[in-house]
């Protein structure tokens, strides 16, 4: 953890509630900020823009700390508040989500030898993104934070305050909404044959 520049309480003293406080936050931060600021590039498709959300949703959640520990998920609080500044941001700046477009940058990272396979990845993250961008909201929310940014289906629980089984629920039904979706593009673009060769004569 980060050094605070506060005297560490010798052994055996009791903690103050404050410090408690100031320690439970300043391990949320580090364990969720990384992955939210992933979070926020890809709906903003900034960098900068996702560096100022992550911050300013940082600041309020840590003016609001005490009071997110009283609720029923001091998570699900704080998710909240993170997505009340992305969607701010965007409305603000007048855009949709950028979660189609952030294959360009994600497929941009990935390592091929041949510039054809990069391209054809490209092609197919964004399809992909495409599609997820179109689920509702929390099945959206729920297949981004656990297979494009990588939480684990608890964390995804806790976060979006519902119990594991409802997170399974939630990706099971936006994967097969994503897949019916890549098929039928798949399908789109194969042309009038491939569709008709199912089909008797």
């Amino acid at each position: 953890m980060r050094d605070s520049g506060r005297t560490t309480a010798p052994a055996g003293t009791p903690v103050p509630s404050e410090r408690r406080m100031e320690i439970a936050f300043t391990a949320f931060r580090e364990l969720h900020e990384c992955r939210w600021g992933a979070y926020a590039f890809m709906h903003t498709g900034s960098a900068e823009a996702a560096a100022d959300i992550t911050e300013a949703a940082f600041d309020r959640l840590c003016v609001q700390w005490p009071h997110a520990l009283r609720q029923p998920s001091a998570d699900s609080y704080a998710w909240s508040l993170l997505k009340e500044h992305v969607a701010g941001w965007l409305a603000r700046n007048r855009r949709g989500t950028a979660l189609a477009t952030a294959a360009f940058h994600r497929a941009a990272q990935a390592r091929g030898p041949e510039r054809a396979q990069r391209f054809r990845l490209l092609e197919s993250r964004i399809a992909l993104y495409a599609a997820i961008a179109r689920l509702p909201e929390r099945q959206c929310d729920a297949l981004v934070l656990h297979l494009v940014i990588g939480y684990s289906v608890g964390q995804v629980a806790d976060l979006l305050g519902a119990d594991r089984a409802a997170v399974r629920s939630l990706i099971g039904h936006a994967k097969r909404k994503v897949a019916a979706a890549l098929s039928a593009l798949e399908v789109q673009h194969s042309g009038p044959e491939a569709r008709d060769s199912g089909r008797g004569k």
